[in-house]
């Protein structure tokens, strides 16, 4: 795969949102309204019909929730980027405070309308053709890591995950110490996961002085810890190892944020997949599901962009008929996987989502419509396997694992665990 762009990547030219449907809704309210404050409203609404920056399906508040000075100012802040995105790819038009509708915006509201997968592909080719950042991280990640076709893995660990109580950290030397352990942790994962044997000190002493710098701990090993700044010191400490594997690690030149946009914008087109719960790794896993190349013969690779370089942009989506053994096969010995794991009989479906996915490189969507179409078997008898869904959550799912997990709908319902035997 030879992977040499003659446009350089504008990959900090997106706008800081995940999902597609904000394209949606406010070309729709565009279409309805010119003055700039009557879209935002319009917008606002179609935000909170959407749920979108949500549980897309599972909402934490009442519909009716007051709408804080906070809240709202989040509200502007995501419209004004969308606006930016829009009018970037000319899907709207502004004269001084009035914005107009163009016929590509136009064009993008119908198809939306009649067939989702159209309309994200559409602001996909926008989006490339402008910035050419998918191919910039296609690329990056097979780079990063060949021998794994792509894998990055991105460790993250708490104290608790390291058998250190929170109740335990009361001085600056305690905070060393789990930094201490992380460290240790990391290199370890680095090594499992990336074949490389990496002398991580001089990266554990720069996150030491950029905490003291900040003043969030001491120079002094025995001096008191101000509980206060438990989370922040987390967040620092975790948003560092980030950053660190995503630049230093895989030289991938961008900042965690945007590399974030570009992979929960590419999950949503099949291009990537990204989770921060796979079954037996603590972080986040992020892995191409697409590959660059200048022809491919395989069917179940669909091309969705040509580069100026010759090479294309393909999918990896098979069809139902194409896979339907491999993708059962992969279902019920992830599924013995994951119950030997947790002891239970049911498991958790995103899990198994997870690994199967991994396993056989399909998106999100293609499994949620696979496992529908082999239910569906599975009802008239026509597999080898019974397979028994619920909606009920696992006693060992937290509330904040099941609000920001993406549910999947099978047979009409919202299905959240799952067992599956084999039929005698």
């Amino acid at each position: 795969m030879n992977t040499t762009l003659f446009v350089e990547p504008k990959v900090t030219s997106v706008k800081k949102f995940y999902f597609l449907e904000y394209f949606y809704i406010l070309l729709k309210s565009v279409k309805q309204f010119s003055n700039k404050d009557e879209i935002f409203e319009s917008f606002r609404v179609y935000k909170d019909g959407f749920q979108l920056g949500e549980s897309k399906y599972k909402k934490l508040g009442s519909t009716g929730e007051e709408l804080t000075r906070e809240r709202l100012l989040r509200y502007e802040y995501t419209f004004k980027e969308v606006i930016e995105e829009s009018e970037l790819y000319g899907l709207i038009k502004r004269k001084q405070d009035e914005y107009f509708i163009t016929k590509e915006g136009d064009d993008l509201i119908r198809k939306y309308e009649t067939n989702v997968e159209d309309f994200n592909f559409s602001i996909f080719n926008f989006i490339e053709s402008k910035l050419f950042g998918f191919y910039y991280l296609v690329s990056s990640c097979y780079k990063a890591n060949r021998s794994k076709q792509g894998l990055l893995i991105f460790p993250i660990y708490s104290p608790p995950k390291l058998d250190i109580q929170k109740k335990q950290i009361t001085k600056t030397k305690d905070v060393i110490n789990y930094i201490n352990v992380l460290t240790k942790k990391i290199a370890q994962d680095i090594n499992e996961h990336l074949d490389i044997q990496a002398d991580l000190n001089s990266a554990k002493d720069n996150l030491i002085s950029k905490l003291q710098s900040a003043e969030l701990i001491s120079e002094s090993l025995e001096a008191g810890f101000n509980t206060e700044n438990y989370n922040v010191i987390l967040k620092r400490i975790r948003d560092f190892w980030l950053s660190y594997f995503l630049n230093e690690v895989y030289k991938i030149q961008m900042s965690i944020s945007y590399f974030d946009i570009w992979c929960y914008r590419g999950r949503q087109l099949g291009i990537m997949n990204a989770t921060e719960f796979y079954y037996n790794f603590d972080g986040k896993i992020i892995y191409p599901i697409s590959i660059l190349s200048q022809g491919v013969s395989n069917p179940d690779f669909k091309n969705i962009y040509q580069y100026p370089d010759g090479n294309c942009l393909y999918i990896h989506s098979p069809k139902f008929d194409n896979i339907i053994e491999q993708f059962t096969k992969s279902v019920y010995e992830s599924y013995i996987d994951l119950k030997s794991r947790y002891k239970t009989y049911f498991i958790n479906l995103a899990d198994l989502r997870d690994l199967v996915c991994f396993k056989l490189k399909i998106s999100y969507e293609n499994f949620a419509s696979f496992l529908e179409n082999l239910y569906q078997l599975n009802l008239r008898n026509e597999v080898k396997i019974k397979i028994s869904l619920e909606g009920d959550k696992l006693p060992s799912e937290t509330k904040a694992m099941y609000l920001k997990r993406e549910p999947i709908m099978v047979d009409g319902r919202i299905c959240n665990i799952i067992a599956v035997d084999i039929k005698k």
